[in-house]
C-alpha cells in the first residue's frame, strides 16, 4: 500500500435465501425458497409439507414445475402434489409493505397466502396470468402455491415484483443480460454503493457448492437465483447465483467483483466462467478470484476442507508430508484454477488479482499455501476477526455483562493487528521473491461474537449491536490500515436480527434500517468514503442552563433543566449529573438527584428534572446546583457545566412574590419596571 493512501473497503454479500432481509431483486421471486413439495389429501383436505412419500417435483432446466403427481395413499385416499415457495420468511415483518404484482405464463391454479392477500387477478393483454397482492408484512412472509397445473402448458416463469419505490415501478421488468434496466432493488444498490469491492462467496454458496461442470451452474434464465445451503429433493444441486447477475451487480455499482471458484468445479467450468467475466465486467475494474473458502476451517458446512482431507488418503497423494498435505493440496488446486484465469486474461493480467487465501491466526499455514501455489497469486488474504478468546469465554456465564464482552473484544483488537503485521511481512517477502507487489487483503473481518449456544449468547448479541462496538470497529479499521492492509472486505452486508450460536455479522438487519443506529455499518462506510481517515472533528461541547420555579405551598413540582450540545454527534454522547446544596437543602427544599443523560446520534437537546418541595415558610429565595461530569464523546463548556436551580419563595404575599420574580429577570432583558 502506498504511504499516502489508505486501504480500500469491500463487503461480503449474504446468501440469496428467502429469510434474508436484503431486498436484492426488484423481482422478489428471484430470492424465493426452492420449491417445497406439498401433499394435499382430497379426502381430509389436509396438507403436509416435505412429506417423504411425496415424489420429487418434475422440473425443467430453468426450475419451472412441469407437472404435479397424483397418487393413492395406504388408506385409499387420493393425494395431489402441490408446489409451494416462500418469500421474506422469518423477518419479523422487516420487508416492504404495499402492492406486489405477480405474473406467470401457462395454465394452472396458483394461490397466495400468509402476508399476501389477492386484491385483483386476471389476464394481461399479452396473455399472462396476474395477481395483485396487498402485502402486510409479518414474520410469516409471502406464500405462493401451485395447486394444479396443465402439463401441456404448465404455470411457469413466475415474477413477483416488489412495490413501487420512490416513483420507480418494477412490474413488467423481466431482466436478462444486456437489458437497459437493473434487476437489483434501488435501496439494495444505494446501501451497497459505498463499497469498492463485492465478495460473492456467500451468494455463490461456495462452502456447500455442488458445481462440477458448466451444466451444473445457475443460469441467468433460471426462475430463481438462490439454492439454499443444502438443496432439496427436487432441486438437489447447490449452485448459488449466476455469473451474469454477479457481473451486472458489479457493473451497476462500479465495484470490483471477487469470485470464489467451486472446489469441485472442473477446468472447463473455470475457463468458461473466467471468459464470461473477462468479456462482460466493465473496463477499469479489477477482478479478484479465490479457490474455495477457508480450507483450514473444519466447521460444519465448510465442505472444501473435508474434501481435501479425503484427498490426502488417495494413493496419488500417499507421498505427501502428513503435516503439509492439507495445505499442499489446497495450494495445488488453487494454482490450477489461478493459472486458467491467467490464461484467459492473457494480455490483461493487470485487471486480475489472484488470491492466496490463508489463516489469519497461523501465518505458517498461509505461507505453506502460498508455497504450494508457486507464485500464481497477486494477493495474500486473511480474515483478522476480533472476538473474546477461548480463555476469556471460559470465565463467562449467564451473568456476563455486555460491558465485559465489549472490553474483552476491544482488548483483542491488538491480537488481530499482530496477525496482520505477520502477514504483511509474508506479503513483503513474496514481493521480493517474485519481483512484483503482493497485496495483503482481508477476505473477511470485523467483530466475530459467536455465542455457540452458551448462556452468554444474548450478551454477545447485545454487545455486537451496542453503539460502542461501532467505535471499536473504527479503531480496528484504523489499525488494519496502519498495519499495511490494502483491502478490507467486511463480513457481511445483511442478516437476520437475533442472538444465534454462530453470531450476528450483519451490518443491516433490515434493508430500510435507520442508519443512525446501524453503528457498525456506519463505521465501515466511514472507512469506505474516507471520512474515517480524516482528522477527527473536535467533540461537541455541552452546557446546562439554569432554571427557576415557584415553590408552591404544598406537594412537589418538577424543575426542568435543559442540556444542550453545540453540534449533533454521529455517536452517542453521555454525561453524568448530580445535585448539590446551596441555600436550599436536599430533603427539605428539594429532592437530591443524580443520573446519566444520553444524547442519541443527531440529538442536541435533553433535559433532567429535580423535584422541588413546597411549604408555607417565609424563607426567601433559595438555590441549589446541578453539575455535569464525566462526559463521553463530548466536552463540558467551560462556563456552562454547572447550573443553578432557583426556588422562588411565594409565602411572603403578592408583593414579596412579585419582588422575587423581578429580581430573577436575566441580565440584559428590558421591559416595564415591576413595582
Amino acid at each position: 500500500m502506498a504511504a499516502d493512501s489508505h486501504m480500500a473497503i469491500g463487503m461480503n454479500l449474504e446468501n440469496i435465501v428467502d429469510w434474508s432481509p436484503a431486498w436484492t431483486f426488484t423481482d422478489a421471486f428471484k430470492a424465493s425458497r426452492p420449491w417445497i413439495d406439498q401433499a394435499f389429501n382430497t379426502a381430509t383436505w389436509g396438507t403436509s409439507w416435505d412429506d417423504p412419500a411425496t415424489p420429487p417435483l418434475a422440473l425443467d432446466g430453468d426450475g419451472n414445475v412441469l407437472r404435479l403427481a397424483t397418487w393413492t395413499n395406504a388408506a385409499g385416499q387420493t393425494v395431489q402434489q402441490r408446489a409451494g415457495t416462500l418469500m421474506f420468511r422469518g423477518l419479523g415483518g422487516g420487508y416492504a409493505a404495499g402492492t406486489y404484482r405477480a405474473e406467470w405464463d401457462g395454465d394452472g391454479v396458483v394461490s397466495f397466502g400468509f402476508d399476501a392477500r389477492v386484491i385483483a387477478s386476471g389476464r394481461t393483454a399479452t396473455g399472462r396470468s396476474y395477481a395483485d397482492l396487498l402485502v402486510t408484512p409479518s414474520d410469516d412472509g409471502i406464500l405462493m402455491v401451485i395447486e394444479s397445473t396443465n402439463p401441456t402448458n404448465p404455470a411457469r416463469a413466475f415474477n413477483v415484483w416488489m412495490p413501487d419505490w420512490q416513483g420507480q415501478r418494477f412490474a413488467g421488468q423481466q431482466w436478462q443480460p444486456g437489458a437497459s434496466f437493473s434487476p437489483f432493488h434501488p435501496l439494495f444498490l444505494q446501501r451497497l454503493a459505498p463499497f469498492h469491492t463485492l465478495r460473492f462467496m456467500g451468494m455463490q454458496e461456495t462452502n456447500s457448492s455442488d458445481i462440477r461442470t458448466w451444466s451444473d451452474r445457475r443460469n441467468a434464465a433460471d426462475i430463481r437465483q438462490g439454492s439454499g445451503p443444502e438443496g432439496t429433493a427436487s432441486e438437489p444441486i447447490v449452485n448459488g447465483i449466476s455469473v451474469e447477475y454477479m457481473v451486472q451487480l458489479a457493473n451497476d455499482l462500479d465495484a470490483d467483483p471477487w469470485f470464489n471458484m467451486p472446489y469441485l468445479a472442473d477446468d472447463t467450468f473455470v475457463r468458461r466462467f473466467a471468459t464470461y467475466v473477462r468479456d462482460h465486467v466493465e473496463p477499469g475494474r479489477k477482478v479478484f478470484v479465490e479457490w474455495a473458502n477457508e480450507v483450514w476451517n473444519f466447521g460444519w458446512g465448510f465442505e472444501a476442507s473435508h474434501w481435501i482431507e479425503a484427498q490426502k488418503r488417495l494413493p496419488e497423494n500417499a507421498g505427501l508430508d502428513p503435516d503439509l498435505a492439507q495445505w499442499q493440496i489446497a495450494g495445488r488446486e488453487a494454482k490450477r484454477d489461478m493459472d486458467i484465469w491467467s490464461e484467459v486474461f492473457a494480455g490483461r493480467t493487470d485487471r486480475l488479482v489472484r488470491v492466496a487465501a490463508g489463516w489469519a491466526a497461523v501465518d505458517w499455514v498461509s505461507g505453506q499455501i502460498a508455497e504450494a501455489m508457486g507464485g500464481s497469486f497477486d494477493a495474500i488474504a486473511i480474515a483478522p476477526y476480533i472476538t473474546p478468546t477461548d480463555d476469556q469465554r471460559a470465565a463467562y456465564s449467564a451473568g456476563t455483562t455486555v460491558d465485559r464482552v465489549i472490553a474483552d473484544t476491544r482488548a483483542n483488537v491488538a491480537t488481530s493487528l499482530a496477525w496482520t503485521a505477520n502477514h504483511e511481512r509474508l506479503a513483503q517477502q513474496w514481493s521480493a521473491r517474485l519481483g512484483r507487489p503482493i497485496q495483503l487483503v482481508a477476505y473477511e473481518g470485523g467483530p466475530h461474537l459467536d455465542g455457540r449456544g452458551e448462556p452468554y449468547q444474548q450478551a454477545f448479541y447485545s454487545a455486537t449491536n451496542d453503539p460502542r462496538m461501532g467505535d471499536i470497529e473504527r479503531d480496528y479499521l484504523r489499525g488494519l490500515d496502519a498495519a499495511g492492509m490494502d483491502l478490507f472486505v467486511d463480513f457481511q452486508f445483511t442478516g437476520q436480527a437475533g442472538a444465534t450460536p454462530w453470531g450476528d455479522f450483519a451490518k443491516l438487519h433490515r434493508m430500510d434500517e435507520p442508519l443512525a443506529t446501524a453503528y457498525r455499518y456506519a463505521a465501515v462506510v466511514a472507512a469506505a468514503d474516507g471520512s474515517l481517515w480524516a482528522p477527527a472533528p473536535p467533540p461537541p461541547s455541552m452546557s446546562i442552563a439554569s432554571a427557576t420555579i415557584g415553590e408552591g405551598n404544598t406537594g412537589r413540582k418538577l424543575l426542568v433543566f435543559t442540556l444542550t450540545l453545540s453540534a449533533a454527534s454521529v455517536t452517542p454522547v453521555t454525561v453524568a449529573w448530580g445535585t448539590a446544596n446551596g441555600t436550599a437543602v436536599a430533603g427539605r427544599d428539594y429532592v437530591a438527584g443524580r443520573g446519566t443523560v444520553t444524547f442519541k446520534p443527531g440529538q442536541t437537546r435533553r433535559t433532567v428534572s429535580v423535584w422541588v418541595i413546597g411549604d408555607r415558610l417565609r424563607e426567601g429565595n433559595e438555590t441549589f446546583s446541578v453539575s455535569l461530569t464525566a462526559p463521553v464523546n463530548a466536552v463540558l463548556d467551560s462556563g456552562g457545566s454547572r447550573a443553578t436551580g432557583t426556588i422562588i419563595d411565594d409565602d411572603g404575599g403578592r408583593r414579596a412574590a412579585f419582588a422575587a420574580l423581578a429580581t430573577s429577570v436575566p441580565a440584559g432583558v428590558t421591559g416595564k419596571r415591576v413595582r
